[in-house]
C-alpha cells in the first residue's frame, strides 16, 4: 500500500478521539500495515549501512553525512521494513503525510524497540565510515601523497644528473669524487 493511499484511508475512517477510538485506531493501523515489531539483525545492520551510504559525500578528502536526509532515510527504511507501505520516489513527500496526518510517531511506536536498534547500528557504522576523517588520519594521507611527489622528482633529477657531463658546467676542477658524493646524496631518498 502506497503511503498517500494509507493517510487518505485513515482520514476516511474517522476514528474518534476517546480511548476506545484509540485503540481501535492502533489495531486498524497494525493490522492494515502488517507491522512486525522484529525483523532479523542482519536486515537491522544491512538498513544502516544502506543510510550511511546513501548520505556519505567526500569534499576534499574529508567524508561529511548529511544528518538531515539520514533522519529521513532512517524513518523511511525503518517503516518499510516494518510494515507492507510502499513509498514514492520522494520520500520527504511521504514522510510529511504521515507526519501531517498524525500517523508517523504512531507507527513507529509499534516497532520502537527494533527502529531503536536500527538507530544504534546507525550510529556505530556512521562512526565506522567516519574514522578516516580524524587528523592523524588525514596528516597520514597527506604525508603520503607529499612523498610519493618526492620520490618521483629525486628519480627525475637522479637520471639528468646520471647523464650529464658536470665537468662542462662546473669547470675544471670538479672532480669524480665530487659526482660520487653527489650520486649517493640522491639515492638517500630511494
Amino acid at each position: 500500500m502506497l503511503v498517500r493511499e494509507f493517510c487518505d484511508a485513515y482520514k476516511a475512517k474517522r476514528f474518534m478521539n476517546t480511548k476506545q477510538g484509540v485503540d481501535e485506531r492502533s489495531e486498524w493501523i497494525r493490522q492494515t500495515l502488517e507491522i512486525k515489531t522484529y525483523i532479523p539483525f542482519r536486515q537491522k545492520r544491512e538498513i544502516a549501512e544502506m543510510i550511511v551510504a546513501q548520505n556519505i559525500h567526500e569534499v576534499d578528502g574529508v567524508k561529511r553525512y548529511d544528518s538531515i536526509d539520514g533522519y529521513v532515510s532512517l524513518i523511511v527504511a525503518s517503516i518499510a521494513a516494518h510494515t507492507c507501505l510502499q513509498f514514492s520516489d520522494d520520500p520527504v513527500e511521504d514522510y510529511d503525510a504521515l507526519a501531517e496526518s498524525g500517523l508517523l510517531m504512531e507507527i513507529i511506536a509499534e516497532f520502537k524497540g527494533s527502529h531503536d536498534e536500527i538507530d544504534i547500528l546507525l550510529k556505530m557504522a556512521l562512526a565506522m565510515e567516519l574514522e578516516d576523517n580524524d587528523i592523524n588520519a588525514a596528516v597520514g594521507r597527506f604525508l603520503n601523497k607529499v612523498s610519493g611527489a618526492l620520490d618521483r622528482v629525486v628519480e627525475v633529477v637522479k637520471d639528468k644528473v646520471e647523464g650529464l657531463d658536470l665537468s662542462d658546467i662546473l669547470g675544471g676542477d670538479f672532480k669524480d669524487e665530487d659526482l660520487t658524493k653527489l650520486q649517493g646524496f640522491l639515492n638517500r631518498f630511494n
